[in-house]
């Protein structure tokens, strides 16, 4: 089964496909492991991000970090700490 991410809902501004830094979208792009490198880097950016996440070359957004959880937009370019997210995943078969 392949994990691909399409869309974003919610309140915080859309870091998964952030048009000023298009090099970083999430939509479209494969769920990237420490063990299963997927990302367009020629890094391991799970590896390095210490968090799986679905990474273009790396990413403007990463909720699963082990510290410091990110989610930037061209609209809020600084990089806050996210205190609590809530992701639902529905799988399509």
């Amino acid at each position: 089964m392949t994990l691909i991410v399409a869309g974003y809902s919610g309140d915080a501004g859309d870091a998964m496909a952030d048009a000023a830094e298009p090099q970083w979208n999430s939509n479209g792009k494969v769920f990237s492991t420490r063990f299963t490198d997927n990302d367009q880097s020629a890094d391991n950016c799970a590896q390095t991000n210490q968090g799986g996440w679905w990474y273009g070359d790396c990413s403007s957004s990463q909720l699963n970090k082990k510290t410091d959880s990110f989610w930037t937009t061209a609209a809020q370019p600084t990089t806050p700490d996210v205190q609590a997210s809530h992701m639902l995943i529905r799988i399509n078969y």
